[in-house]
């Protein structure tokens, strides 16, 4: 076991830090997983996939997103198998060389219109190296970038949830804004991170 997946391994089964604003105590909305995967040999030097959702698809046009969409039948009540699927179907990465290393809790959009789960994973240098073959009907661009590139672009900004003021994380990728449920879950991933210490 490399000291990467050491590591993601801790980070998943720590308890969650406090999120941004108040949950609600019943899920309200349709299931939906993310898989946010990680390559490389230590957590500040690995790289993470991320991808640019295509202008045309009807839910987050343009913005930067974990691949990933909503449960199906297929999927037999396996979330982690929900978050390998959409990955293979959205940039076509297959499963040889992911290994998933569990969940994190599920967190319901800003909207609170859709509960994500993250499925945390690893990938061998042979996945990493893998050609992505883009689904060019829900993405627009695909590629891994250096967690320490994205640590570097951290932000906050003000916004109104549900009527309360709360301040939410914000990175930058590729020049492109990175926000919303996509920055909440890799912000929760480096406070957990934070908390173990090196």
């Amino acid at each position: 076991m490399s000291p990467l997946h050491h590591m993601l391994k801790r980070i998943q089964e720590m308890e969650s830090p406090g999120f941004p604003f108040e949950i609600p105590k019943q899920r309200q909305g349709p299931q939906a997983a993310v898989l946010v995967l990680f390559s490389g040999e230590s957590f500040l030097q690995a790289e993470m996939l991320l991808m640019k959702r295509s202008s045309t698809v009807i839910t987050h046009p343009d913005q930067i997103a974990f691949p990933g969409g909503g449960v199906e039948d297929r999927d037999q009540g396996s979330l982690i198998e929900t978050a390998l699927r959409e990955t293979q179907e959205e940039v076509g990465l297959g499963r040889e060389g992911i290994m998933p290393i569990g969940l994190l809790p599920e967190l319901p959009t800003v909207s609170g219109g859709v509960w994500v789960t993250p499925v945390v994973a690893y990938a061998s240098e042979k996945a990493r190296r893998s050609i992505l073959k883009l689904d060019s009907s829900e993405v627009a661009h695909s590629d891994w970038d250096l967690i320490s590139n994205l640590l570097s672009t951290r932000k906050e900004e003000s916004r109104s949830v549900r009527g309360v003021s709360v301040n939410l994380p914000e990175f930058q990728w590729k020049g492109e804004r990175m926000w919303g449920m996509t920055a909440l879950i890799f912000d929760l991933i480096l406070q957990r991170y934070a908390r173990i210490g090196k």
